[in-house]
């Protein structure tokens, strides 16, 4: 049977929020949302993007055979791609506003792992994720992730589809 919470129980400020973005449909959604809730709480964002140790594995080796063989070069290029995307969101937060925003890039074997760990390492009070993610190489795959986060994260999680 679950527990009841009283009313005095809940958190009543929301003074963090994690937004994990990738290059789907969804990063615009999540950027807003997370700009209106930020805005209207006075909140500061933190911005994610969690690169799939997988995608680094049999695919990356392949990939790094015809990129001349270097794994290496290809984990950067994929850092430097997720770093020029937070800047992007860094950017786009910023024009909209006085709002805190800061961003990282995580690499991990599990990206729901990854969000869920680092909300908490960060004492996060609201985490914004895409419903479903990127499909391919490139996978940030938000469907399961989504799922995961919602069921293992120690805050609310809202899901933008």
């Amino acid at each position: 049977m679950a527990e009841k919470v009283s009313i005095d129980q809940v958190p009543t400020t929301i003074k963090t929020i994690l937004i994990a973005v990738d290059k789907s449909g969804y990063k615009e959604k999540i950027i807003s949302y997370a700009i209106t809730l930020a805005k209207s709480l006075g909140a500061e964002i933190i911005a994610i993007h969690v690169i799939d140790k997988s995608s680094l594995g049999a695919a990356g080796d392949l990939l790094g055979y015809y990129r001349g063989g270097n794994l290496g070069v290809y984990e950067m290029e994929m850092r430097r791609n997720g770093e020029i995307l937070l800047a992007e969101v860094e950017a786009t937060v910023r024009k909209n506003g006085n709002i805190s925003v800061t961003g990282a890039v995580l690499v991990d074997s599990s990206v729901a792992n990854a969000i869920i760990n680092y909300a908490e390492h960060k004492k996060v009070d609201l985490i914004l994720i895409g419903a479903r993610g990127m499909a391919g190489i490139e996978k940030f795959i938000l469907g399961g992730v989504a799922s995961k986060v919602i069921s293992h994260a120690q805050c609310p999680v809202l899901a933008i589809r």
